[in-house]
């Protein structure tokens, strides 16, 4: 009976197996800490964004600046005294370009810039706009580009009467500079661009280069900050009616003038961060 009984046990015990009655062993996951050790910290937070030490800003000219970009036949320029500007223009200007690329960059700060552009003004006849658009808006930095409306009432002329017109111009633009500065406000003065010779509105082509040599004389002698946008700007950013510049002409003129209140005002992100620290 009792070798019988050991033959039942045996029996029962292999079909427990058989059957699966013992879960298998799971494997243990090897650590992820180092083998218990501190977890690493998380990452650095990103760094701040650069900032800009000026956040207002009037641009100020003719209809390069308002964002005319090809007039029709019959378009008319003529003298226009505007209420000061309370933004930054139409959507081809490059004020309004320029507002979207500062915006854009410094995130953490608003940046305005406010379009002082009109249509057909001389720079002789200006300094009383400009003064009161300063006067209303409390900029921190004008942006001035003017005279090609002057130049084109200089078409025909030579000798004497053509540089004493330029002349007057460049005095005129002065003027401009010094009112600006009285008021401690930063000029940011720039040369005109090209005109494409031969075209109905670019009559004016062959003064532009005098114009913006003499210019850059004044700019110096006054102590202001040249933008010399001819240099960057090709013909090719100039429409078809010779004068006014295309689209991407006034998103590069836009970019240009960032440029340069980048290189005169903007504060490294890494600077930033630094501030924070201490």
């Amino acid at each position: 009976m009792r070798r019988l009984g050991f033959c039942f046990a045996l029996v029962a015990a292999l079909a427990t197996a058989a059957c699966g009655g013992h879960s298998p062993t799971t494997p243990t996951p090897p650590p992820t800490d180092g083998g218990g050790g501190t977890p690493p910290p998380p990452p650095p937070p990103p760094p701040p964004p650069p900032t800009l030490s000026v956040t207002r800003i009037l641009a100020f000219g003719d209809s390069l600046t308002e964002g005319v970009v090809q007039p029709p036949a019959t378009f008319q320029e003529s003298f226009i005294f505007r209420p000061p500007p309370i933004d930054a223009g139409v959507a081809a200007s490059y004020p309004y370009k320029l507002q979207a690329l500062e915006t854009a960059r410094y995130t953490s700060q608003t940046i305005t810039v406010l379009n002082g552009g009109a249509a057909g003004n001389r720079a002789a006849e200006d300094r009383q706009r400009l003064s009161t658009y300063v006067a209303a808006t409390s900029p921190n930095v004008v942006l001035l580009m003017e005279g090609t409306n002057d130049l084109g009432d200089l078409i025909g002329t030579s000798g004497a009467t053509l540089q004493n017109g330029i002349t007057a111009v460049v005095n005129a633009m002065e003027d401009m500079v010094r009112d600006t500065q009285y008021r401690h406000v930063v000029p940011f003065v720039a040369t005109i661009p090209s005109q494409r010779p031969g075209a109905l509105r670019g009559g004016g082509a062959a003064l532009v280069a005098p114009y913006n040599a003499a210019l850059k004389v004044m700019i110096a002698k006054k102590g202001a900050t040249l933008v010399d946008l001819n240099a960057q700007f090709p013909l090719s950013l100039i429409g078809q009616d010779g004068l006014h510049p295309t689209d991407a002409g006034y998103e590069k003129m836009a970019e240009i003038f960032q440029a340069a209140l980048a290189a005169s005002y903007e504060v490294p992100a890494a600077s930033a961060a630094s501030a924070l620290r201490r």
